[in-house]
């Protein structure tokens, strides 16, 4: 292999060679990760990242994609911080960026969609941590990464949902629990961050930094603080909410969220539906509503059960 593959090229061989495509993927991954811009030393990224804001509210403004920001509750510290941030489609990378005007390293589990784009080698050059979702290997040793980089005094951009939250209506998805063990780990503060998108307005509020370690050390357990995390988040989304004018509840379309998904997936041809369901952290031997239900939708109705469509 000496080149890399369109993005067409890519989704072509998946689909019709996983093996193959699986080689490429570790091919191309190793071959970015011996490159210059990964091997870029935080205090270079640093020294770049003024131009790469300037450059970063082009982009948003080229995409017609506008920002406000309802409030920012941080304190100042100086310890490190991981921005922990909702997640709801492709542009939330950039306008948290824009919003925290600080800088930090993103941490993604979109290298196939990410890499070899106009986007990714922005983001690559700012400082990019790549991360295999399906190869435990993988997930350990991206966490040893987070966590020298917190302890090197560096940021990290965090979405503990680890997918796009595209549920009706649910503020939150539950977090994955690896931020605490790294932000514990890294001795780094975790700011929650929320996002809301409006069509190409976005609506974010910046949380108060919270010290897991502190919260450790007074009783709560892992789990507790991860809860706690997620409530914060939560409340954020909330205040989005309030923040923008009440609509009339019969002047909402009845596909509204059916459109909403439409226009979410739409502005990332290829990534589709079930990549982001699948992204989805469940407990151990957990049922979402949509697996329990499942069933209905391969019912052929019949006289034999056509009783369950009585009232």
């Amino acid at each position: 292999m000496h080149k890399y593959l369109s993005k067409k090229e890519e989704k072509e061989l998946e689909r019709t060679n996983p093996d193959n495509y699986q080689k490429y993927y570790n091919y191309a991954r190793l071959l970015y990760e011996s490159s210059f811009i990964a091997n870029l030393t935080l205090e270079q990224r640093k020294k770049l990242y003024p131009l790469l804001y300037k450059i970063l509210k082009i982009m948003n403004f080229i995409n017609k994609n506008k920002l406000i920001l309802i409030g920012d509750d941080r304190i100042k510290s100086n310890k490190p911080k991981i921005y922990a941030v909702t997640h709801i489609g492709k542009y939330d990378i950039e306008m948290i960026c824009e919003a925290i005007k600080e800088h930090t390293y993103i941490l993604s589990g979109d290298f196939e969609n990410l890499h070899n784009t106009i986007s990714g080698t922005f983001l690559e050059t700012n400082g990019i941590i790549y991360v295999n979702e399906k190869s435990k290997t993988d997930r350990q040793n991206t966490k040893q990464e987070m966590i020298r980089i917190l302890k090197n005094h560096g940021n990290i951009l965090y979405f503990p949902e680890g997918t796009w939250n595209l549920t009706a209506s649910s503020p939150m998805l539950k977090l994955y629990p690896g931020i605490i063990t790294v932000a514990s780990k890294g001795n780094a503060e975790i700011v929650p961050v929320a996002i809301e998108q409006y069509d190409r307005t976005f609506i974010a509020k910046i949380g108060k930094n919270i010290d897991p370690n502190q919260l450790l050390e007074n009783g709560l357990s892992q789990k507790d603080v991860l809860q706690y995390l997620r409530d914060l988040m939560a409340t954020l989304k909330w205040e989005i909410y309030e923040s923008i004018p009440k609509w009339d509840y019969k002047s909402i379309p009845q596909n509204y969220h059916e459109n909403y998904l439409k226009e979410r997936m739409a502005e990332w041809p290829g990534f589709t539906y079930d990549e982001v369901l699948s992204k989805v952290f469940k407990e151990e031997n957990e049922t979402s509503p949509e697996e329990a239900f499942l069933h209905l939708k391969k019912i052929n109705i019949n006289k034999n059960n056509a009783f369950l469509l009585r009232k």
